[in-house]
Formats: structure tokens, C-alpha cells, sequence
């Protein structure tokens, strides 16, 4: 409960501050673009996460890959698109506005399981990155970065994992979402 608190107050002062340092970026549209919620310390690693947050936004922004929403169901059986279409509607805006990144290298899934490059809860608006490891691996594969990241969405959004599995959800957003 402590960790949860700290984390929620320490993502708060972060994206108040980062509104003032990120504001002056503008959309294709001329619009001030949404400033993804990313607290991850390095430079290299966050630049990565907001590279591939924004690249997955666009992703969900297209009808094919929305498809994937449709595609998935929550614990009491109403589809991702549904969650989605009770908060914001938008894919791409809910994933930019709604959806906290925050460093989770101190976490076990990070310390224990080499595989893992962000994780979730389903349900939950915080996605843990393994900072470095995501660097490493996805700094010039964004493609696979932006599928990670989409992935994880979808567990934002209420999916559970085990069934359906890991494999089985990537599968489907590479399906859905994937390419170029």
C-alpha cells in the first residue's frame, strides 16, 4: 500500500512537471500533442518508451488495429473495446492520457525473469518498464516496441493473461496491428 501511494504521488509530480519541459510539441494537425506519462530516469531507455508509446498511439489509431479490442475480453467477459468506449473512446488518446510508464527495474519480474521488458496488472494504469533491458532490446526495433506496448494496453484495459496467453495476445496485435 505504501509503494502504491508513493508511486501514484511520485507519477503525479512528474507528469505536473513534465507538462511545463514537453508542452511546446505540436500533432502533424498543429495541435499540442499529448505528452505520453513516462517516469523513467534514463535518458535512453525513456526516450525509447516514448518513442514506441507514441508509435503504438498511432498504431491504435487505425481501424485495422483496433480490431484487436474486439478481439479480447475482460474477466467478466465484456470486450477491450467496450472498457475502452466507457473511458475515452479513443485508443490512441487512451493510451497517451490515461496510461502511466514507470521504471519497474527494482521489481522481480524485472530482477528474476530476463524475458520480461514491461509488465502489468489487468486492470491497472501503471505499466512497469524493465528500463534497460527495453533499451537494449527495442531502442532500434520499434516495431516490436510498439507491439510491447500495445500489448500491454490490452492488460490496461482489464485483459487477464493465462488464458489467454503472452504468445497468444502478441500474436494477435502483430495480426491486427503489426507491419508497417
Amino acid at each position: 500500500m505504501a509503494r502504491t501511494a508513493a508511486v501514484t504521488f511520485g507519477l503525479a509530480t512528474w507528469g505536473l512537471l513534465s507538462v511545463g519541459v514537453l508542452a511546446d510539441r505540436r500533432s502533424p494537425e498543429g495541435q499540442p500533442a499529448p505528452i505520453p506519462h513516462v517516469q523513467i530516469a534514463d535518458s535512453v531507455a525513456r526516450g525509447a518508451v516514448v518513442r514506441a508509446i507514441r508509435g503504438a498511439a498511432a498504431r491504435l489509431n487505425r481501424p485495422a488495429c483496433q480490431r484487436v479490442l474486439a478481439d479480447f475480453q475482460d474477466r467478466s467477459g465484456k470486450t477491450l473495446l467496450a472498457a475502452l468506449e466507457a473511458s475515452t473512446g479513443n485508443p490512441g488518446a487512451y493510451l497517451l492520457e490515461r496510461v502511466w510508464f514507470a521504471d519497474g527495474s527494482d521489481a522481480p519480474q524485472c530482477l528474476t525473469d530476463q524475458a520480461t521488458a514491461a509488465f502489468t496488472a489487468a486492470g491497472h494504469k501503471v505499466v512497469w518498464v524493465c528500463a534497460a533491458r527495453f533499451a537494449d532490446r527495442f531502442a532500434r526495433e520499434m516495431t516490436a516496441a510498439e507491439v510491447l506496448i500495445i500489448h500491454e494496453v490490452l492488460h490496461t484495459l482489464g485483459l487477464p493473461e493465462d488464458p489467454p496467453s503472452s504468445g497468444t495476445i502478441t500474436r494477435q496485435v502483430v495480426k491486427r496491428c503489426g507491419g508497417n
